[in-house]
């Protein structure tokens, strides 16, 4: 008993690798980078805006399980979510949104999906794209 209360108390990074300290209010470490090809550096009031989303129902605006903001944009731009597993419904599909906006104007948004898999460890890579003018 005591060893195995050991193994669970490592620190959360440690724990996310460890498939046997798996509960119900384990956490999921959802993380990559938001990135566009145009050659341009970008206002420094330009904004980045990150989802995590629960798109399941069709015809119905995505769920927002997480957002984060950021300015001073830069291309890559890093982003990590640290959510609890059971903020997740079982068969629910879950994705990546991104978007950057100047003066509350869309300048770049993904327009691929980018399905979350609960299971991995990988990286995402996101593709924002130029809106057009």
């Amino acid at each position: 008993m005591k060893s195995y209360m050991k193994l669970c108390m490592v620190p959360v990074l440690a724990m996310l690798s460890l498939g046997g300290c798996a509960t119900p209010d384990a956490m999921v470490e959802i993380q990559g980078e938001v990135w566009y090809r145009e050659r341009m550096i970008l206002p420094p009031d330009a904004v980045l805006t990150v989802q995590v989303q629960d798109i399941s129902k069709a015809d119905v605006a995505a769920e927002v399980l997480a957002e984060l903001e950021r300015n001073d944009v830069t291309t890559p731009a890093p982003f990590s979510f640290v959510i609890g597993k059971d903020q997740f419904e079982p068969g629910h599909t879950y994705s990546i949104a991104a978007r950057i906006t100047l003066n509350g104007e869309l300048m770049f948004i993904n327009t691929s999906s980018y399905r979350i898999d609960l299971n991995s460890n990988e990286p995402m890579s996101v593709l924002l794209n130029r809106v057009g003018q």
